[in-house]
């Protein structure tokens, strides 16, 4: 179904596109929605929350239609209220599309995108390509100035199907989260028993001899996981500081393993824990916690959380699900389905949000052992070995003091709305140089947040001690580090160049970063960036630095 015609936030006018609403409340009613959103950081729900808040205004208040000036300050109440959330209006065009516009937009400029275009979707997206470009050589003058608006105009289309695509995505995570708020609520919560709950039809990694859940069956594996402080103490630290929400509560532990998290919840408190694996370690865990003495409140059930049947909703989900760079392993779309299927509305999901970061290193050790050894093997060339070396992602450490940009989110997943199709994402990245340096790497890593209800952390929120402390928030990142005790098992993982980017403090690289799961192997990863250099000094006969790159996480 189309959007309808944008319509004024204060009176009845309808306009033929967003920008010409968003004039006419500035002159008319003196509210420059975009400024407000610019000027106070509003994210894309807060913008949401403004939007149905001033609709809502517009029925309730009489001459609100008359308003000549408004103004907020981003502290108001409304902005945090859930319940505007909801469109007040049914098609409201301003939803799709106020995302698309900048301060000073105008429909001739890239940015700017049909709202109609948005709703009737470009469903069979799977990932936006930039134009390949013909070789063109021109002869005069004339022809030269046309091929450069012609490459102009190119540039400009892709910008606009990489907006749109981040805007489907986005708008999905919001549909759902509507959903889940004003519609969800309305099942019949006196049904104590889910078994006759049909499983799951989200389509999730196939894993047809179990490879994946028998890797998960040995000793080994579960013990480096479990001396990674890090990520133990943090679950640890998350639930014991937090007893009071555990007290009482029904707990899932979904991908339970050895148990700890389940023991950890059970110890704190919980009246009934489920533990659910589909791998043989459910036969040792059960022994660990008959072990421990809670066989009384911890119950064991295998099989796969999208199939199985267990006898009640749940208060909390517990899972340490994260894989290499956060989304390798795909077992997030299993939280999730088990998420939609068990978790009381309102319930929590431990962790509640994580966080891609993207950056880049200029250590070249990689380049040293897996590429440069080959030209020279006992004095032999052997150059065919390199091949396809560099499409692979590497997972290893990387000094702090090798950073040479700033760090940006290029992916945000908060846990309570985000969908399964959501994971799939593509994102628009400028990294700027702070020094003088070579940037011989990509580096991509996550950020984990636990909260006390679920609810989103703001993008402002770091992951340092002193930020979760102030929060009250707890948490930890798999980030360079320059402590031993503080590296994680996930390491960080890098994107290396064939050839190092000589640059200058202030340059940027702007690009765009895609990440989906493989065709063959959805628990894979295919990614690739694409990028320009964009120097803060350009000198004639500088080189062009840009490049499309594929890389794989296997």
């Amino acid at each position: 179904m189309a959007a309808a015609d944008p319509k004024c936030l204060f009176c009845a006018e309808i306009f033929p596109s967003a920008k010409e609403v968003f004039d006419h409340c500035t002159t008319t009613h003196g509210f420059n929605f975009l400024q407000a959103r610019h000027n106070l950081h509003l994210d894309f729900y807060h913008s949401i929350r403004l939007i149905n808040y001033l609709r809502q205004q517009a029925l309730d208040v009489a001459g609100f239609d008359q308003t000549s000036t408004f103004e907020i300050n981003g502290k108001e109440e409304f902005l945090k209220d859930d319940k505007y959330l909801r469109p007040v209006l049914e098609d409201d065009s301003l939803l799709f599309c106020f995302e698309d516009l900048e301060i000073g937009d105008s429909e001739e400029h890239a940015g700017f995108v049909d709202p109609t275009l948005i709703a009737g979707g470009s469903a069979g997206l799977d990932m936006v390509k930039p134009v390949v470009r013909e070789e063109i050589i021109t002869t005069t003058e004339l022809e030269a100035k046309l091929l450069k608006q012609l490459r102009q105009a190119e540039e400009r289309l892709f910008a606009v199907e990489v907006q749109l695509h981040n805007t489907e995505a986005q708008f999905e995570e919001y549909r759902a989260r509507v959903k889940e708020s004003f519609f969800d609520t309305l099942v019949d919560d006196t049904k104590s028993v889910v078994s006759e709950v049909e499983p799951s039809t989200v389509v999730v990694p196939q894993d047809e001899n179990n490879y994946y859940f028998n890797s998960y069956a040995h000793s080994d594996i579960h013990q480096q996981m479990l001396n990674d402080r890090v990520r133990t103490e943090g679950y640890r630290d998350y639930i014991y500081e937090n007893k009071d929400i555990f007290k009482g509560k029904t707990v899932l532990d979904v991908g339970c393993g050895t148990g700890i998290l389940s023991m950890f919840a059970a110890k704190a408190g919980a009246a009934r824990v489920l533990s659910v694996d589909n791998s043989d370690i459910i036969e040792k865990a059960r022994q660990n916690i008959k072990e421990n003495g809670f066989e009384d409140v911890i119950t064991l059930h295998r099989g796969k959380i999208e199939e199985i049947k267990l006898p009640c909703k749940v208060d909390i989900i517990i899972s340490e699900w994260m894989g290499y760079f956060l989304l390798y392993e795909a077992m997030l779309d299993s939280v999730l389905v088990a998420r939609d299927r068990f978790l009381v509305p309102g319930g929590i999901l431990a962790p509640s949000q994580t966080r891609i970061l993207f950056t880049t290193t200029s250590d070249e050790s990689f380049l040293d052992d897996s590429i440069h050894y080959w030209n020279d093997v006992y004095g032999f060339k052997m150059s065919t070995m390199k091949e396809n070396v560099l499409r692979e992602a590497v997972v290893d450490f990387i000094s702090p003091e090798t950073i040479v940009t700033n760090t940006v989110t290029i992916k945000d997943l908060p846990h309570q709305i985000i969908t399964v199709a959501g994971l799939d994402f593509v994102s628009d990245f400028t990294l700027e140089m702070s020094r003088d340096d070579h940037v011989s790497a990509f580096v991509g890593y996550f950020d984990t947040w636990f909260t006390r209800d679920g609810k989103d952390v703001p993008l402002d929120v770091g992951i340092s001690e002193e930020e979760l402390k102030a929060h009250h928030l707890n948490g930890f990142t798999t980030g360079p580090v320059y402590m031993r005790s503080q590296e994680t098992h996930w390491k960080q993982t890098m994107f290396v160049l064939e050839k190092a980017l000589e640059l200058k403090k202030g340059d940027q690289i702007c690009g765009t970063f895609y990440c989906n799961k493989n065709h063959m192997n959805p628990r894979a990863l295919d990614l690739r960036i694409v990028y320009e250099v964009k120097r803060k000094e350009a000198k004639e006969g500088d080189e062009e630095l840009k490049a499309d790159l594929m890389f794989y996480l296997r």
